[in-house]
């Protein structure tokens, strides 16, 4: 027979439920992505290879390490604000599930932080400049901040692309 000994004043993590995100910026709202989405961060690239007929959010193409990457800037797509391009403007290239690799801009790229996915809370589409289908969900931070998790997959959806 085992004994379950409980001492109060450790706090219970639960690691099971917790990922890594790469927490950035779009405007004014934090956001986050899963850290395994995502290959690498750049700096914008000076060298984008624009291309005809496409949204204003489709920057172009570059090639990263011999890889042909789309820049789409979400910043224009979902209107989060001013759309500056400046020494903080990053490009995080993310691969999605089927294998493509795409670079999103933001305005900042912050750290990686653990979060508790079982504690995400439902976005409404008043609480965030991206209507909530592009979206997991939010958690508050310790600094009350609330922090967006994206879902990438639907943001760089082949469909979406079209439009």
């Amino acid at each position: 027979m085992g004994t379950n000994i409980t001492n109060e004043s450790n706090e219970v993590v639960n690691y099971a439920n917790t990922s890594e995100f790469m927490t950035f910026e779009l405007g004014k709202m934090k956001y986050a992505i899963e850290l395994p989405k995502i290959r690498e961060i750049l700096t914008y690239p000076d060298n984008i290879t624009v291309l005809p007929n496409t949204s204003k959010w489709v920057k172009g193409l570059i090639n990263l390490r011999g890889e042909v990457v789309p820049i789409l800037d979400i910043r224009v797509r979902f209107k989060t604000g001013q759309v500056v391009y400046n020494e903080s403007t990053a490009v995080i290239a993310v691969i999605t599930e089927d294998s493509r690799m795409i670079g999103i801009v933001v305005d900042k790229v912050d750290d990686v932080q653990r979060i508790d996915v079982s504690t995400l809370a439902p976005v409404s589409d008043m609480g965030s400049a991206i209507p909530s289908k592009y979206l997991k969900g939010f958690v508050r931070l310790a600094n009350n901040q609330m922090l967006v998790v994206m879902d990438i997959e639907s943001v760089v959806n082949k469909d979406e692309l079209k439009g």
